[in-house]
Protein backbone atom coordinates (compact mmCIF):
# COMPACT_ATOMS: atom_id res chain seq x y z
CA UNK A 1 0.00 0.00 0.00
CA UNK A 2 1.43 3.39 -0.73
CA UNK A 3 0.33 6.81 -0.05
CA UNK A 4 0.87 9.85 -2.26
CA UNK A 5 3.14 12.66 -0.71
CA UNK A 6 3.07 16.24 -2.38
CA UNK A 7 6.58 17.33 -2.83
CA UNK A 8 7.73 21.30 -2.52
CA UNK A 9 7.57 21.19 -6.47
CA UNK A 10 3.98 20.31 -7.22
CA UNK A 11 4.82 16.50 -7.83
CA UNK A 12 3.54 13.73 -6.34
CA UNK A 13 5.77 11.18 -5.03
CA UNK A 14 4.73 7.61 -3.96
CA UNK A 15 5.91 6.55 -0.76
CA UNK A 16 5.38 3.17 1.02
CA UNK A 17 3.72 3.83 4.52
CA UNK A 18 6.20 1.34 6.16
CA UNK A 19 8.94 3.82 4.91
CA UNK A 20 6.82 7.21 6.80
CA UNK A 21 6.11 5.28 10.17
CA UNK A 22 9.90 4.37 10.25
CA UNK A 23 10.49 8.04 9.87
CA UNK A 24 8.21 9.04 12.83
CA UNK A 25 10.17 5.96 14.79
CA UNK A 26 13.33 7.78 13.76
CA UNK A 27 11.86 10.96 14.25
CA UNK A 28 10.98 10.08 18.02
CA UNK A 29 14.30 8.38 18.72
CA UNK A 30 16.43 11.25 17.55
CA UNK A 31 14.40 13.66 19.79
CA UNK A 32 14.73 11.48 22.89
CA UNK A 33 18.47 11.14 22.42
CA UNK A 34 18.89 14.63 21.41
CA UNK A 35 17.19 15.61 25.46
CA UNK A 36 19.16 12.62 26.88
CA UNK A 37 22.43 12.23 24.77
CA UNK A 38 23.41 8.75 27.66
CA UNK A 39 20.93 6.68 26.00
CA UNK A 40 21.77 6.50 22.66
CA UNK A 41 24.79 4.73 23.50
CA UNK A 42 22.52 2.12 25.22
CA UNK A 43 20.13 1.79 22.53
CA UNK A 44 23.12 2.00 19.76
CA UNK A 45 23.55 -2.08 18.55
CA UNK A 46 19.55 -2.60 18.54
CA UNK A 47 18.18 -3.32 14.89
CA UNK A 48 14.46 -3.81 15.50
CA UNK A 49 13.52 0.25 15.36
CA UNK A 50 10.00 -0.34 17.38
CA UNK A 51 12.55 -2.30 20.02
CA UNK A 52 14.86 0.67 20.04
CA UNK A 53 11.97 3.74 20.16
CA UNK A 54 10.92 1.18 23.33
CA UNK A 55 13.95 0.90 25.05
CA UNK A 56 14.37 4.48 24.47
CA UNK A 57 11.40 5.42 26.01
CA UNK A 58 12.32 3.53 28.77
CA UNK A 59 15.57 4.71 29.00
CA UNK A 60 14.21 8.52 29.17
CA UNK A 61 11.64 7.87 31.89
CA UNK A 62 14.68 5.71 34.17
CA UNK A 63 16.94 8.85 33.68
CA UNK A 64 13.76 10.85 35.46
CA UNK A 65 13.04 9.21 38.23
CA UNK A 66 14.60 10.28 41.13
CA UNK A 67 17.82 7.52 41.44
CA UNK A 68 19.54 9.21 44.19
CA UNK A 69 16.78 7.43 46.46
CA UNK A 70 17.92 4.05 45.75
CA UNK A 71 20.30 1.89 47.86
CA UNK A 72 23.82 2.33 46.42
CA UNK A 73 23.62 4.92 43.93
CA UNK A 74 26.34 6.75 45.03
CA UNK A 75 27.93 3.70 44.12
CA UNK A 76 26.95 3.67 40.00
CA UNK A 77 29.30 3.81 37.52
CA UNK A 78 30.35 1.13 34.33
CA UNK A 79 33.05 -1.31 36.86
CA UNK A 80 30.93 -0.85 40.21
CA UNK A 81 27.43 -1.15 40.81
CA UNK A 82 24.84 -0.72 37.59
CA UNK A 83 21.13 0.43 37.50
CA UNK A 84 18.93 -2.51 36.76
CA UNK A 85 15.30 -2.79 35.71
CA UNK A 86 14.03 -5.78 38.12
CA UNK A 87 11.60 -6.65 35.36
CA UNK A 88 14.06 -6.99 32.32
CA UNK A 89 13.23 -4.27 29.48
CA UNK A 90 13.14 -7.18 26.89
CA UNK A 91 10.57 -8.89 28.42
CA UNK A 92 8.60 -5.37 29.09
CA UNK A 93 8.70 -5.33 25.18
CA UNK A 94 7.77 -8.69 24.96
CA UNK A 95 4.97 -8.49 26.92
CA UNK A 96 4.03 -5.03 26.18
CA UNK A 97 3.98 -3.00 29.02
CA UNK A 98 4.45 0.26 28.80
CA UNK A 99 7.59 2.23 29.15
CA UNK A 100 6.19 3.96 32.11
CA UNK A 101 5.83 1.26 34.08
CA UNK A 102 9.18 -0.55 33.24
CA UNK A 103 11.29 2.67 33.69
CA UNK A 104 9.27 3.58 36.84
CA UNK A 105 11.50 3.72 40.13
CA UNK A 106 9.58 0.67 41.61
CA UNK A 107 11.73 -1.22 39.01
CA UNK A 108 14.92 -0.11 39.45
CA UNK A 109 17.99 -0.16 41.83
CA UNK A 110 21.61 -0.42 41.85
CA UNK A 111 23.01 -3.64 41.56
CA UNK A 112 27.29 -5.06 41.29
CA UNK A 113 27.66 -5.20 37.29
CA UNK A 114 28.73 -8.73 37.74
CA UNK A 115 25.67 -9.27 39.16
CA UNK A 116 23.23 -7.00 36.42
CA UNK A 117 25.59 -8.28 33.24
CA UNK A 118 24.78 -12.34 34.43
CA UNK A 119 21.21 -11.67 34.84
CA UNK A 120 20.92 -10.17 31.72
CA UNK A 121 16.99 -10.19 30.98
CA UNK A 122 16.53 -13.57 32.90
CA UNK A 123 12.91 -13.28 34.64
CA UNK A 124 13.78 -14.52 38.46
CA UNK A 125 11.39 -14.26 41.52
CA UNK A 126 12.14 -11.18 42.44
CA UNK A 127 11.24 -9.70 38.83
CA UNK A 128 7.80 -11.76 39.19
CA UNK A 129 7.24 -9.60 42.40
CA UNK A 130 8.52 -6.48 40.75
CA UNK A 131 6.02 -7.44 37.19
CA UNK A 132 3.02 -7.31 40.06
CA UNK A 133 4.31 -4.16 41.70
CA UNK A 134 4.28 -2.56 38.91
CA UNK A 135 1.31 -3.57 37.03
CA UNK A 136 -0.60 -1.82 39.84
CA UNK A 137 0.68 1.63 38.95
CA UNK A 138 -1.27 3.74 37.30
Amino acid sequence: MSRKIPKKNGKVKKRHINSVRKSKIYNKIRKITKKHPKIKQKIKNIKDLEKKLYYAMVWEVTEGQKLYLLENSDKRGWKDHHLDHIYPLAMGFKEKIPPEKIGNIKNLRFIPYEENLSKGSKVTNESKNALRRIKRLK
